[in-house]
């Protein structure tokens, strides 16, 4: 019989324990509490992913213990975010109260409403279309334990704001929810897609609940000064970002062609791209050519519109892909490129009615195969922006880069995937909750002891960069970490 060996946290510490593999994490702890005369106190009740009553923590991740199967070193806690009655038992009284201040259940004009009434409304098919997307949670209070906005703000967390958007949509429904929402803080939710992952029922919150809330919330004029001045700089450049010298597109050609190409991109740049970070598209072509890669630069595309759609404001949103599809659909390229996380997966995900392909400049440079990269002694670790991690499902290419770099040595942090607290037009509407999440992933960074900081992403790349500093300062270290784009790397090696 094969053995693994798995760490639960009790109260009193962590201890380790010897279980048959096969089994469940709930299976496990019930044998554990039999063979070894242990009494782990936690919690389950339905054993079939129905209750959401034994989540857990499992290896940093909450999951169904009834779900999840033991795998060796699995490292087993209570969830994070609550406080903990006794072992893997959390208290989630507080969960339960700040339900019921939402007003959990249909109201019209400020009270229940009658059956009467219920029955008098004629719905449609379209009525409930939102709602239904958002149904189905069974308050395994996993997407909470994950929440970075949860943990590090005054935000009552993902399956929360998903109540009020369940009602938001109803027509039955006749109170300000818009208005709940908005003095609940929607707008401190990075979008990182933390809950989406976790959630048993694969209840797509970000998109389904949070985004669409606030589209509703921002037409009824609750909003954020800060997300009024980004929507004003694009009203007037099509970028988020003021222009402060000549733009990328301005200084560089229509195309880059190669000799014997192995593939023929189109450059979908981004506002920081064209706007701040015009080194760090020059790197792209060249490396880009580098690899056998031909790349074609349309100049009259636009914002790609993520800011607006993460923020709820779907009419600017709207305009700028209108425009963008017109160009790139009738482009004859093998892929548009993106530098940008949060702008591939807004091409990838919310424009429905492109007829390109997109993909992430890693993806293209690993399908095309790795060149012979010149030697670099330093040591890095990485980080993995939300929109390509988990809005892309792109991590591993980024992983072969680093790793196929002579003497360059690759350290995992602790948790590479945790947000950095700059997406969703947190680190432009919300700073505060912005810097506190960035202090959690700058932590993460100093510890590893790296020489330098890799993503690819440029708001991620601006962010953590300040996260830092920060760190730096606040706690009197001498050695600054910097932090340098995946693609400025390679402009050093080939």
């Amino acid at each position: 019989m094969k053995i693994f060996t798995i760490t639960v946290k009790k109260t009193e510490g962590f201890k380790k324990f010897e279980v048959p593999a096969g089994l469940t994490i709930l299976d496990a702890l019930e044998y554990i509490n039999k063979t070894y005369g242990e009494n782990i106190q936690f919690r389950s009740s339905c054993k079939a992913g129905q209750c959401g009553s034994c989540a857990v923590m499992i290896n940093k991740k909450s999951k169904l213990a009834c779900k999840t199967k033991v795998e060796d070193n699995m490292i087993i806690e209570p969830l994070e975010c609550f406080d903990v009655i006794s072992d893997l038992v959390v208290d989630r009284e507080p969960y339960y109260k700040k339900i019921g201040t939402l007003r959990n259940y249909i109201q019209k004009k400020n009270e229940k409403i009658s059956e009467k009434e219920l029955g008098e409304l004629k719905l449609y098919p379209d009525d409930l279309k939102d709602v239904k997307k958002i149904r189905g949670c069974i308050d395994c209070l996993s997407c909470i334990a994950m929440c970075p906005a949860r943990k590090y703000s005054n935000y009552p967390g993902p399956t929360l704001m998903r109540q009020l958007a369940r009602f938001a949509f109803d027509p039955k429904d006749d109170v300000d929810r818009e208005k709940e929402a908005f003095d609940e803080n929607i707008y401190n939710c990075t979008t990182c897609g933390r809950c989406v992952e976790v959630c048993p029922k694969e209840i797509d919150i970000v998109h389904h609940a949070v985004e669409k809330l606030r589209e509703k919330t921002f037409k009824k004029g609750y909003n954020l000064d800060s997300h009024l001045e980004v929507r004003k700089n694009v009203l007037s450049q099509n970028r988020s970002v003021p222009k402060e010298k000549t733009s990328f597109l301005e200084e560089v050609a229509d195309e880059y062609i190669v000799e014997n190409e192995k593939m023929r991109v189109a450059f979908f740049t981004g506002c920081l791209v064209d706007f701040r970070l015009q080194e760090i598209g020059k790197s792209a072509i060249r490396v880009l050519n580098a690899h056998g890669v031909s790349v074609i630069i349309p100049k009259n595309q636009v914002c790609c519109g993520s800011p607006f759609i993460r923020t709820g404001q779907t009419d600017i949103s709207e305009s700028l892909k209108k425009q963008n599809l017109e160009i790139f659909n009738k482009l004859n390229v093998d892929s548009v490129v993106t530098l940008c996380a949060g702008c591939g997966s807004t091409l990838k995900n919310d424009y429905k009615e492109k007829e390109f392909k997109v993909m992430d400049i890693t993806e293209v440079l690993v399908k095309v195969g790795l060149i012979d990269y010149k030697p670099l002694d330093i040591t890095v670790t990485y980080h993995d922006p939300c929109h390509l991690r988990r809005g892309q499902k792109v991590y591993l290419e980024p992983r072969k880069i680093l790793e196929s770099i002579p003497k360059l040595k690759f350290i995992e942090m602790e948790i590479p995937d945790q947000c950095c607290g700059a997406g969703g037009g947190v680190r432009s509407g919300k700073p505060e909750v912005a810097d506190a999440i960035g202090k959690r992933k700058a932590n993460m960074i100093y510890a590893t002891d790296a020489d330098y900081l890799i993503t690819v992403c440029p708001f991620c790349e601006y962010h953590i960069r300040d996260s830092l500093t920060k760190y730096l300062k606040e706690h009197g270290l001498k050695k600054d970490i910097p932090v340098m784009n995946i693609i400025s790397l390679l402009d050093k090696v080939i």
